[in-house]
């Protein structure tokens, strides 16, 4: 049915399920005419508007009278009722602030989610809410509830080998270390084992060639394991996880220092912790332990960087102090080698 204004003209077509079943007030969205509005007479008065010249309306018959008066709970625009392509202005008003405000709950429960407590969380849009962290970023976090634990450590080693940057931002400050810190025993054990392996099959393969030369006799018999491989595990286990907790001091300690409102021991010791993730390449033999270590260190730097929001030179000068102990240590470790 069309509607038309008996002002301006100004018309539209209106469905006949968005029809009033009785006469109501409608205003014009063109010229903002005041107008009574049967669906069976069309346009039955022009009412008075003081902000509209009044137009001469034609004689109406005598059975206007006769309409049934509004009931008391009709709803009377106050603006224009109808958008000129023809839908109802109040409900699309009302959906689009539900819908504003669903965004804003959805936004602020990912936030909740993602735990980033006593942090200024990064404002996002519609656009890149693929990027924003969620808890899916850190299987290990979430096993065995996905796919099991095997998966989970596994999907974990990659995404902090490959997508590291994305993965450190995701971590929570209020998470739980024991999760953090059994991941690194696992990686210690697996490259524990996997270095002694290669150690003797190394002794083994150039033993019979000692006999010729007593220095290469005595270095062998100096690097030779002289605990079983349980004792060594037992060891060497319990001396990286003290050098964890030692490493981590240092790290939160140079932090608190520099930037104050950003440092958090558990953070910094969740990123020490999975950073441990490419020693695994370890399976290689001979270049593995090295590109490991390497990988490792570049994956703490970018770590610390992600999790505490840190710029790169604070991220930098934050490891001098860890710096200078592993240099001391490294030469304390040399001199007693030769000596």
């Amino acid at each position: 049915m069309k509607i038309t204004c008996p002002h301006c003209d100004f018309s539209r077509d209106v469905p006949a399920k968005q029809l009033p079943a009785r006469s109501v007030i409608a205003t014009c969205p063109a010229c903002s005419c005041r107008f009574r509005f049967s669906p069976d007479k069309g346009v039955i008065e022009t009412l008075s508007d003081t902000k509209i010249p009044a137009r001469e309306q034609p004689a109406q018959p005598d059975t206007l009278g006769k309409d049934d008066p509004l009931p008391p709970d009709a709803i009377v625009p106050k603006s224009g009722g109808f958008s000129k392509d023809g839908n109802d202005v109040l409900p699309t008003l009302n959906e689009a602030k539900e819908e504003d405000t669903r965004l804003t709950a959805s936004r602020a429960y990912r936030r909740e989610a993602s735990g980033f407590k006593g942090r200024v969380p990064t404002q996002t849009t519609d656009d890149d809410d693929d990027d924003a962290p969620s808890a899916d970023d850190n299987p290990w976090e979430t096993a065995p509830r996905e796919n099991g634990w095997l998966t989970a450590f596994y999907q974990t080693v990659m995404r902090i080998m490959f997508a590291s940057p994305r993965f450190f931002n995701a971590l929570r400050p209020e998470a739980k270390s024991m999760r953090a810190l059994v991941f690194y025993l696992i990686i210690c054990v697996l490259q524990i084992v996997v270095e002694r392996f290669w150690g003797d099959l190394l002794l083994k393969f150039m033993t019979p060639g000692t006999t010729a030369d007593p220095q290469l006799e005595k270095l062998l018999t100096m690097l030779a394991p002289q605990a079983s491989l349980s004792t060594t595990l037992l060891i060497r286990t319990g001396v990286l996880v003290l050098q964890l907790y030692f490493f981590t001091s240092l790290i939160h300690l140079a932090y608190h220092f520099l930037a104050p409102d950003k440092a958090n021991f558990s953070l910094v010791f969740q990123v020490i912790a999975y950073s441990a993730a490419p020693s695994l390449l370890c399976i290689v033999p001979l270049l593995g332990s090295l590109a490991g270590l390497v990988w490792c260190i570049a994956c703490v730097t970018t770590g610390c960087r992600s999790a505490l929001r840190l710029t790169w030179g604070q991220t930098l000068t934050g490891f001098a102090p860890a710096i200078l102990v592993s240099l001391f240590l490294l030469m304390q470790f040399l001199s007693g080698a030769k000596g």
